[in-house]
């Protein structure tokens, strides 16, 4: 599979070095002649641009970026650059996402590439701006930790242009439990390149049956077990989920997806899952741990924001339904669901948001960082659907960033929290994790409403809203910072 996540930013650095055709002094031009000579512009120039080489491979992050064959160009007084020098970027023009230059290469825009300096001086305030005013992309940054920022704004962005999500779909314009859902994939594509096959849900059914329960998924179950610090399912129904995940997979890799998404209460209503004994919580939670965005009841918009967190932050993120707990509540059978949620261990003396699913994931400190402890629950009575609990207030008063894109795809709404409680259920849609929203959790769904945002919120541990802001900018689309 490949995992739009490890995409890079395709950087060509060019170094151009004015060559005068003798020496002499001037309103531009000052310097003794043994420093004014064609022989001594070009060797000193060659020698920059050897040191500046090095530079950029010591301080470019590459985790972000390739670096290019950097290329060296000369012209004179005339202000000309020759075809001849052109020639040298003309060759794999295809393959560049940014040039790097030094200085204003004249004729440079008919490559019709983006184009970036790094500089203190004034010479990039002329120059990106004029490059920007030509229609071009052109950014300019202070020094390499802005360059850095960039980049992976750049990188996110090309993610973004690299993902193909596989729709699980009951094939009708809107999704029965998402109502907000963007159903204008044209637009998606057009604004960011993100690409779908949508295929009737039914056709899943056929890829699980065809997957047996073999010592390899057993190996998987037995493994989930023994490492989880308490469990509350069966060998044989985690199984069942492990069929589902594989089965999943097994599509992407024929349609060569790397996002995933599916309907829930048409998948439910389908009683497939009834007669099979799963639920597909388990294979949306071991996605997103391994870098695929994954969202939960074909939710475009919670699924645009994973990407955004995931591709950003290098972390997995929790998504769920965010419920407004008013100040002194302890009863949540507002929700029509008494039978099935508890009451709350204690009232909080202010509201606060409460977001549940069963779609934890064990990654939210980093894909390269050591994961979270879990525990197996099951989703139903009946004793199957085996999902993750984990525990998200391991660090006491963890702030996160909560966002979602609203219906056009071209807006997301971001609100910072702070972490004060999680609850584990016995069934259904847990953990439970309770939110202080910035700015106050009533306000906050309010915004949701008002920006036809929706409801299901996408999380990521950290305070990343400026980032995310940067990347708006870059990307194509509106930050609402909610406060």
């Amino acid at each position: 599979m490949k995992y739009a996540m490890d995409v890079k930013v395709n950087v060509r650095p060019v170094f151009s070095n004015m060559v005068h055709s003798g020496w002499w002094e001037g309103p531009c031009r000052v310097g003794p002649r043994e420093e004014g000579t064609p022989e001594y512009e070009i060797r000193t120039g060659r020698e920059q641009f050897k040191l500046w080489c090095q530079e950029l491979k010591s301080n470019l992050d590459q985790t972000r970026c390739q670096i290019l064959e950097p290329v060296y160009l000369e012209f004179d007084e005339s202000f000309l650059v020759r075809d001849k020098e052109f020639a040298k970027l003309e060759k794999e023009n295809h393959l560049v996402d940014l040039y790097l230059i030094t200085y204003r290469i004249p004729g440079l825009e008919r490559l019709n590439k983006p184009v970036s300096m790094i500089d203190l001086g004034p010479t990039p305030l002329d120059v990106i701006g004029y490059y920007s005013q030509t229609g071009i992309p052109a950014y300019m940054a202070h020094d390499y930790r802005e360059y850095n920022q960039l980049l992976t704004c750049l990188q996110v962005k090309k993610a973004m242009a690299n993902t193909k999500i596989l729709i699980l779909s009951n094939t009708e314009q809107i999704p029965t439990s998402v109502n907000t859902a963007c159903c204008d994939f044209v637009s998606l594509y057009r604004r960011y390149g993100i690409r779908n096959s949508r295929v009737d849900f039914h056709q899943a059914f056929a890829y699980f049956e065809g997957i047996l329960v073999d010592d390899a998924i057993r190996r998987e179950a037995e493994e989930l077990i023994r490492n989880a610090s308490r469990s509350d399912t069966t060998q044989e129904y985690l199984c069942n989920d492990l069929r589902y995940f594989h089965a999943v997979r097994k599509m992407m890799e024929f349609y060569e997806c790397n996002a995933f998404t599916t309907p829930c209460k048409e998948l439910c209503a389908s009683r497939f899952p009834q007669k099979n004994k799963f639920v597909p919580c388990m294979a949306q939670s071991l996605n997103k741990d391994d870098r695929i965005p994954s969202a939960c009841e074909e939710d475009i918009n919670a699924l645009l924001a994973m990407m955004v967190m995931m591709y950003l932050t290098r972390q997995s993120v929790f998504m769920g339904n965010p419920v407004l707990i008013p100040a002194g509540t302890k009863n949540l059978g507002q929700l029509g669901m008494q039978k099935l949620l508890p009451q709350l261990k204690e009232a909080f003396d202010h509201d606060v948001l409460e977001i549940h699913h069963a779609v934890p994931v064990r990654k939210m400190n980093g894909f390269d960082k050591e994961p979270q402890k879990y525990e197996l629950g099951h989703f139903t009575t009946q004793g199957w659907g085996t999902h993750y609990h984990i525990d998200m207030t391991e660090r006491e008063g963890q702030i996160v960033t909560m966002g979602r894109f609203n219906r056009s795809g071209d807006s997301m709404i971001v609100a910072r929290a702070r972490t004060v409680e999680t609850e584990f259920r016995p069934v259904y849609c847990s953990p439970a994790v309770f939110y202080d929203v910035e700015g106050g959790a009533r306000a906050f769904r309010q915004a949701l409403v008002r920006g036809g945002y929706g409801h299901h919120q996408a999380i990521i541990y950290g305070d990343h809203i400026d980032e995310i802001t940067a990347l708006g900018e870059i990307a194509g689309f509106r930050v609402e910072v909610f406060r």
